[in-house]
């Protein structure tokens, strides 16, 4: 199996899909490698650190971290999202977003991803509640607005439109998407292997969406309905 990824701007003398070139060469318009991922992260850490500073002046309030308004959350995924974007932009230029894969798949993939979602959340709903795990419990508010937008956008633009394809040319696109899904799972922290498991399982599809369609686009509407699905599990 081999990730493919749109060049930006396309060639004229190919014929334009969804599935050419492959992505283990490295594209024109966002080259990026392992110490753009670093800058990035390092990005991370200092926002935290901003927000922990904020507490520390009674800016923000104590518990802020642990018990985050719908607000702070907001604008904590959109500086995150907006600190990635900068690094790439800033670092390579040319057309960031289409160079991450977010471009339209073919439409076989529209009808698939969604399906797939759906189809795994009620699975994993079935298996969490047969081993009476604890389900996270969220409002409908933070579900519409993180759960089913931010979250899978930033999510898939950094594991399945960035750190994928990166792996995929020096591992491999096999191993590109079992680690890319490892430390997906990794970094959601799941309280039990369980959780974990169904992390890295559903990672491991939107790296398989990703791969066969060309776009992170279907990856990350898998990844909405997903969540919206097993949202709507727990309300049962």
């Amino acid at each position: 199996m081999q990730i493919p990824i749109t060049r930006w701007p396309p060639d004229p003398r190919q014929p334009q899909s969804f599935t050419e070139p492959q992505i283990t060469t490295r594209g024109d318009a966002c080259d990026w490698e392992y110490v753009d991922v670093c800058v990035f992260l390092t990005s991370v850490v200092m926002l935290g650190a901003v927000l922990r500073l904020a507490i520390a002046y009674h800016l923000l309030p104590a518990l802020a971290l642990q018990q985050p308004t719908l607000l702070l959350q907001t604008a904590v995924l959109v500086s995150v999202l907006l600190a990635f974007y900068a690094t790439l932009k800033l670092r390579h230029g040319g057309a960031v977003w289409r160079a991450l894969g977010w471009t339209l798949p073919p439409a076989r993939y529209l009808l698939a991803a969604p399906l797939a979602g759906i189809l795994m959340a009620g699975v994993v709903s079935l298996v969490v509640q047969s081993r009476s795990a604890p389900a996270p419990s969220i409002t409908t508010w933070k579900l519409a607005v993180l759960a089913a937008a931010l979250g899978p956008i930033l999510e898939e633009s950094f594991f399945r439109g960035c750190l994928l394809p990166l792996i995929a040319r020096t591992s491999g696109s096999p191993d590109a998407v079992i680690l890319t899904a490892l430390l997906f799972a990794f970094f959601h922290q799941p309280p039990t292997i369980l959780h974990c498991a169904c992390f890295a399982v559903s990672g491991i599809a939107y790296g398989w969406m990703r791969a066969a369609s060309g776009s992170t686009t279907a990856a990350a509407l898998a990844h909405a309905l997903y969540n919206l699905a097993l949202f709507a599990c727990q309300q049962l």
